[in-house]
């Protein structure tokens, strides 16, 4: 499969080689790849017509909806950088990033829930850079914001100055811009370029067996998995969206079901939510013939279930992370059930990969190191902040991801943590992720966080918090015994204290900023 040049350029191949096949879908609401891409072009004319010029910033706040990437393409297909907004996000998280940013225009819906009108009106107000607001839906006496009124100005742009304006796009330009998760500071912008995006979606493709899926989408808009990893992806290999605005796991099992859609995807905490829910044993799931996840590990009884529910045999997982555009190490789609659980698979040859050891070197197999990667695929760097992009590189343009990780003899990578999570007890390196991992072997423990505190005599110790399966929970004592079966003494936890429900990120990652909250406050 081509990398192309622009993103949109995949939108342009597809409805060349099946023009009147659903590309997205909400609820009643239908589009074909051959409609997706005139209406594509009729918002980038009148982008054009409102004054964007190229590597000006547009801001959009939605749920997932067709319009949100709809929106997206026209805004890269004529070289603005796109930013998605989470309407969840307080006033203060969203006036973060668009301070930062300096949208010139900014687009949103004015009748979702979380107070979406009035957040747009207030972030239009403090906001100097923002010279116009549009909404999609909007009442009469916001006439002034009106979405029809903006796209009245594709009439000005022809279609030659259309294709004029994308000739004049580098491959290499950046696209579209995504704040990290902030989970050590104030997030930063990753800026990633049409390039990027274009090489991680086809190397997916490839190694996923991706093309002609049907996928849910209902990921927030303002994380590169919505973008990339399931809109992107989908687009690469032909597919179709289904959009769902508020996650529930009734209507995916519904929605699964009905469309007999062929790809069951997540991230973990999902899965073990349709799993959880009541309508599960009776939905019927057979049409299902691939499995995907990310984000974090799966538990191996999670997989085995949803293997055995769907009678599928093919599985796929990878790792990456918003400054890397996609992934960057991906498993085998027949690997066994311990290998997909516990690792993050092999590296492309397409993007260069290495784990490297402290010392300055490659690290051993088995010997743990930094995995840092290098290629057109990473990010250009942080938005407005050169130190922390040039910290976040090498002097030969590694980009360190900061996850320590091992390379098994079998070639497969596991990661062991992250390096800023990384303490030393009594003079030892202890790394979470690997304590989590003998945590999550036990049969009564969903999930396990390990943090670390002060400790007068051993410097730092680890205190586990540990999440129970609905069929009973796990005993601090019977879990200290087993781990200590499977590790040294000095990584077992101090502590292991049982929590009903772990705090999670938006993308089912924990948030060990809130449990080291959480731990000081108690």
């Amino acid at each position: 499969m081509p990398v192309l040049n622009l993103i949109s350029d995949h939108l342009n191949r597809q409805a060349e080689l099946q023009p009147n096949r659903d590309f997205l879908i909400l609820d009643d609401f239908r589009l074909t790849y051959a409609k997706t891409q005139e209406l594509v072009d009729r918002i980038a004319r009148a982008l054009i017509a409102a004054g964007v010029e190229r590597q000006d910033r547009v801001a959009m706040m939605s749920d997932p909806r067709p319009e949100f990437f709809i929106h997206f393409l026209a805004v890269t297909s004529i070289g603005a950088i796109w930013m998605g907004l989470n309407p969840k996000h307080t006033k203060n998280e969203l006036s973060h990033v668009l301070n930062d940013a300096e949208p010139s225009m900014l687009f949103g819906f004015g009748n979702q829930s979380e107070n979406s009108l009035e957040k747009l009106l207030d972030l239009t107000k403090s906001n100097k850079s923002i010279r116009q607001l549009i909404l999609f839906e909007q009442e009469d006496s916001y006439s002034d914001y009106s979405w029809d009124n903006f796209l009245e100005g594709e009439q000005q742009v022809s279609h030659t100055n259309l294709m004029v304006r994308r000739s004049e796009i580098s491959p290499k330009d950046p696209a579209y811009i995504v704040y990290t998760s902030g989970t050590t500071g104030r997030p930063k912008g990753a800026l990633l370029t049409h390039m990027g995006s274009n090489l991680c979606n086809v190397i997916a493709v490839d190694r996923k067996a991706l093309s002609d899926r049907s996928i849910i989408c209902n990921f927030p808009i303002n994380h590169v998995g919505a973008i990339g990893d399931i809109c992107g992806r989908t687009l690469t290999g032909g597919g179709t969206l289904y959009f769902q605005e508020k996650f529930s796991p009734s209507e995916v099992l519904r929605l699964m079901e009905s469309e007999k859609l062929n790809t069951l995807v997540g991230v973990p905490t999902m899965l073990q939510m349709y799993v959880n829910h009541p309508n599960f044993t009776q939905t019927n799931l057979t049409a299902v013939d691939l499995i995907a996840w990310g984000g974090s590990a799966i538990p191996s009884e999670l997989l085995q279930t949803l293997m055995e529910k769907t009678e599928c045999t093919r599985c796929t997982m990878g790792y990456g992370m918003t400054e890397t555009t996609g992934g960057v190490t991906y498993s085998g789609l027949h690997d066994s059930v311990q290998v997909l659980a516990n690792t993050i698979g092999t590296p492309d040859p397409r993007q260069p990969l290495r784990i490297w050891h402290p010392d300055g070197r490659l690290a051993e197999t088995d010997e743990p190191g930094e995995i840092q990667v290098k290629g057109d695929f990473a990010m250009v760097g942080y938005w407005k902040h050169p130190e922390a992009t040039a910290a976040a590189f090498t002097e030969d343009g590694w980009f360190c991801t900061g996850d320590l990780a091992i390379q098994l003899e079998d070639g497969n990578i596991q990661i062991v943590g992250r390096i800023s999570e990384m303490f030393k007890s009594g003079g030892y390196n202890v790394y979470p992720r690997e304590v989590e991992l003998a945590l999550e072997e036990h049969k009564n423990v969903k999930m396990a966080a390990v943090i670390s505190v002060p400790d007068l005599t051993f410097q730092e110790v680890g205190i586990a918090y540990v999440m129970g399966t609905e069929k009973d929970t796990p005993n601090p004592d019977e879990l200290r015994a087993f781990v200590a079966q499977r590790l040294a003494n000095y990584k077992i936890p101090k502590q292991i204290l049982l929590l009903e429900e772990l705090p999670l990120l938006d993308i089912g990652k924990v948030d060990k900023k809130a449990l080291r909250a959480f731990h000081d406050s108690s």
